[in-house]
């Protein structure tokens, strides 16, 4: 088999996808520690050579990406990424497994599950490193993507056939009251009884959707009093009296840290639960350090719940 010879370099394409992040020559010199000619002639080179303009330089006012920088930035940072596991995969074969592993999780389970999952894996294997990243389902799912990200621990939302996902547990929602509420007195609460309280959204995309449809059954929907996307927000509203919340992560304190206490409550009727589990690009082939920690999720997070 023959390989064509490319005409530009990993160096061309890392200025590349620098300078384009920050939108500056000047920027991008600092990050890259290269003079600011230097980068410039190399990104005009490289233009030369895919044959199109990537950046629009702004006088005295930065650069901003064309529609094929724009196209292009995915596939770059994707094959900067492939050049690194190459890297990565030699230096495991000759000294075992390390490296670092760009770990994603949902925001409303991170503080409960990545401290304790990532120190227990480091207990086996101290040599990896994580870089961990904690935002909703949309910015996971558009991480993964575009090569940023290694693996997510997420929820079966909003996926496709481009994402691969392996489930890990299953997690029933859950109503969660101000601790002196009515309805705390009750063994389980029914959604009928809790369609006129005030509501507190955890208010993520896809989040927000997934709770709503809960109520769908019902042919009405719950109107919001309070949102935000901060879960230790929304317990401490719901734990100072302003209303009721449905979440779905197994908590172990029913105390908020202001000291409030709040009570979790199954629902009554037969609701949808999530899949937690292990998402990841499923074009992607995993780095050998990537596909050990996914194994070690696979026996260690049901039994942390």
């Amino acid at each position: 088999m023959t390989y064509p010879q490319l005409r530009y370099t990993l160096r061309q394409l890392r200025y590349f996808v620098v300078t384009a992040e920050v939108l500056s020559f000047t920027a991008a010199s600092k990050v890259l520690h290269i003079s600011q000619p230097s980068i410039s002639t190399s990104l005009a080179e490289l233009e030369s050579t895919f044959g199109v303009q990537l950046f629009v330089r702004h006088h005295a006012a930065g650069l901003s990406l064309t529609q094929a920088g724009r196209d292009l930035l995915g596939m770059a940072r994707n094959l900067l990424k492939n050049a690194e596991d190459l890297h990565s995969t030699a230096r495991e074969i000759n000294a075992g497994l390390s490296g670092t592993i760009a770990l994603g999780c949902m925001v409303s389970l991170a503080p409960a599950m990545l401290p304790k999952l990532l120190s227990k894996f480091n207990l086996e294997l101290p040599n990896v490193e994580f870089d961990t990243f904690e935002v909703g389902q949309e910015d996971l799912l558009r991480c993964l993507r575009d090569g940023s990200l290694d693996l997510a621990l997420t929820y079966d939302l909003a996926l496709v056939e481009d994402i691969e996902f392996t489930p890990l547990s299953e997690l029933q929602p859950y109503a969660i009251l101000p601790k002196l509420h009515r309805l705390a007195r009750q063994p389980t609460v029914s959604l009928e009884s809790l369609i006129e309280e005030p509501y507190v959204l955890l208010d993520l995309p896809h989040s927000r959707e997934y709770f709503s449809s809960l109520f769908e059954p019902l042919g009405r929907l719950p109107k919001p009093a309070f949102h935000s996307s901060q879960p230790e927000v929304v317990r401490g509203m719901v734990a100072n009296g302003l209303g009721y919340s449905i979440l779905n992560f197994p908590l172990r304190s029913m105390q908020t840290v202001d000291g409030a206490e709040f009570a979790i409550r199954p629902f009554t009727e037969p609701v949808r639960p999530l899949q937690l589990g292990i998402a990841r690009l499923a074009c992607v082939q995993p780095r050998q350090v990537v596909q050990r920690f996914s194994e070690f999720c696979v026996t260690s997070v049901p039994k942390m719940l």
